[in-house]
């Protein structure tokens, strides 16, 4: 059943609260009670929707794992100009929610977060990771993903400093240069 107009508005502004908070609060320490004083609801309205702050940040998680694209959505990726728009289209979507994102990614307490976008693109791309059984692409593969994680921290970190769609195709760019393997060369 699909949630109200109200529900609807009702989960955002706790969400939004949450965000709020932990900016300026370890993520660890938010209360219930913190989020309903920011959100200006009772705390039998929180619990009507969340058992915990624990499940409304893994709500919040979801709906961003949601944003991530489905294969059948990404043009192939010898049509690099297509490709690298909608993976701009993807960080535009961080930029748009950069408080968010400082939250999950700068703030967390944990690699939580990380570790299940991490898990959520492999499952989602299972075709792209072919081969990753050989242990020299393994290791390009970990390189690859723990590289991009970095540059996407120090990306929010610096305030976005430069656009969606140069930060798209430095990725890019350095992803199929870590992965691509000509005659068992790097």
């Amino acid at each position: 059943m699909a949630e109200s107009r109200r529900v609807r508005m009702t989960k955002k502004m706790i969400k939004e609260a949450f965000v709020e908070i932990c900016a300026e609060k370890h993520i660890s320490k938010v209360t219930v009670t913190d989020v309903c004083t920011a959100a200006d609801v009772n705390r039998s309205t929180f619990y009507a929707y969340y058992e915990d702050v624990i499940a409304l940040r893994r709500e919040i998680e979801d709906e961003v794992l949601a944003q991530i694209p489905e294969p059948d959505a990404l043009p192939l990726i010898d049509s690099i100009p297509q490709f690298l728009d909608k993976i701009e289209a993807v960080f535009d979507y961080v930029v748009e929610n950069k408080e968010l994102f400082r939250v999950l990614i700068i703030h967390a307490d944990d690699d939580t977060f990380v570790n299940r976008l991490i898990r959520t693109v492999l499952a989602k791309y299972p075709k792209s990771f072919q081969g990753y059984d050989d242990p020299e692409y393994e290791y390009c593969f970990d390189f690859c993903f723990n590289g991009f994680i970095g540059i996407f921290k120090k990306w929010i970190e610096d305030g976005f400093s430069i656009d969606s769609r140069r930060f798209a195709e430095i990725a890019l760019t350095l992803t199929i240069k870590t992965t691509r393997f000509e005659d068992g060369e790097l």
